[in-house]
């Protein structure tokens, strides 16, 4: 199951996703919050986590990312699925069970 959380800067995003993944960890004991926003960097804080690496910098930040080739339109760069247990400990973070990946560079 994914599930995305968006809206407006102030709306509650990282309130309802905090609670949303403590909730689904309770019945489903695997989940993982991925954090794609780079101008709120509370979500770690609401998760009681530590921020952890950001992920793009596996693969050279973003400048790094935008410079592989694609396969195809819209392809993907990865030549094979990631799953949670092949991301390196460094970029994941965890408290009371939920796991916290970030994808961006947060200005702090």
């Amino acid at each position: 199951m994914k599930i995305m959380v968006c809206g407006k800067g102030g709306c509650g995003k990282s309130t309802i996703t905090s609670m949303l993944a403590f909730a689904l960890q309770k019945r489903v004991k695997n989940v993982l919050v991925i954090d794609a926003d780079e101008s709120n960097y509370g979500l770690y804080r609401q998760l009681g986590a530590e921020l952890p690496k950001v992920f793009t910098g596996c693969f050279g930040g973003r400048a790094g990312i935008m410079k592989q080739p694609k396969t195809k339109p819209g392809g993907s760069f990865l030549k094979e699925e990631i799953s949670i247990d092949s991301i390196p400990k460094d970029y994941i973070s965890e408290s009371e069970g939920v796991k916290l990946m970030t994808m961006c560079q947060l200005y702090l």
